[in-house]
């Protein structure tokens, strides 16, 4: 049992050794014991960087290290917990790591390679990403989208039935069904602003989708129980009621595109832009490396046997 001070120098000198063994391993794993009487993370606060709290043989984990992984504002439960698995997650690493390097011979730790061609892949990506936020044209008008929606209609066919509708679940207790069911038959503005400012009020769930295209089977999967096939559902009504034990469960459909038709231009004009802008991303990169070779070749800077 040890008796912790509340100074903080005082609090890193009571760091409690404990000896452990692990896959034929001997390594020190220090702990902050003060920092379980301490509230959050307050023990790392204005301490002395050269502090360790974890060693496996020679090499150590420094208390400033630990600190810098540790969020403000967490509790004293979290940030031990937290405190624990970094601590131990290192000494696992290292301890995976001396063994390996113990178990490996020469040419299988010769690293050079591999460090040389992840070095130069890193430089040559770095050179790209900079030519591209320089030079890479990114402004797209509606024509240039609409055009690339036009002239590529195989990339665009639905895979799944998608709706513009709006949705209501309500509990049996406050739900009036004869009134819901008028307001979405009905379908006019009045009808569905008196319709939102009752769901609002009453409904447990509201959502028209900001007027947009969403996946009908998304709806669906809100509404417990079996239902038919969901095609023949959109075919034979605009409005849908189901119920549970609880809830009413009603869906009002203004407008559907079943799967394999074309998806509508709004629907995919944001999917379209980043097609766009990633052919214009392929183009450029591949005439960089053209441009490259072609000024290395005119001033004679490789050579390439031929072979026969």
């Amino acid at each position: 049992h040890y008796r912790f001070s509340s100074n903080i120098s005082e609090q890193i000198d009571m760091l409690e050794t404990i000896h452990f063994h692990r896959q034929g391993y001997t390594g020190w794993f220090m702990v902050l014991c003060a920092v379980m009487v301490l509230s959050g993370c307050s023990y790392f606060k204005n301490s002395k960087d050269e502090v360790y709290v974890a060693r496996v043989d020679d090499k150590t984990y420094l208390l400033k290290d630990l600190r810098s992984q540790l969020p403000s504002g967490m509790t004293k439960p979290d940030s031990l917990a937290r405190v624990n698995d970094i601590l131990t997650r290192w000494v696992k690493k290292e301890l995976l790591l001396k063994m390996a390097i113990e178990n490996l011979d020469e040419s299988q730790k010769d690293l050079s390679k591999e460090i040389e061609e992840y070095s130069n892949a890193l430089l040559i990506h770095r050179y790209q990403q900079q030519l591209l936020s320089q030079k890479l044209d990114t402004v797209l008008t509606d024509q240039d989208i609409r055009r690339y929606y036009e002239i590529n209609p195989e990339k665009f066919t639905l895979d799944y039935n998608i709706v513009k509708a709006v949705y209501v679940e309500i509990h049996k207790n406050v739900s009036k069904t004869d009134q819901i069911r008028r307001w979405m038959t009905e379908n006019s503005t009045k009808s569905m602003s008196e319709l939102e400012s009752y769901s609002f009020q009453y409904a447990s769930k509201y959502d028209h989708f900001n007027n947009g295209w969403v996946d009908f089977n998304n709806i669906l999967a809100r509404i417990p129980g079996g239902k038919e096939d969901p095609e023949q559902m959109l075919k034979k009504s605009k409005f849908l009621q189901f119920s549970d034990l609880n809830n009413f469960y009603f869906v009002l459909i203004n407008d559907y595109i079943l799967a394999g038709e074309k998806a509508p231009y709004d629907f995919v004009k944001d999917r379209i832009e980043s097609l766009i802008l990633n052919s214009r991303k392929m183009e450029f990169l591949q005439d960089l490396e053209k441009n490259i070779y072609e000024k290395g070749r005119r001033e004679n800077r490789f050579t390439i046997k031929q072979f026969k």
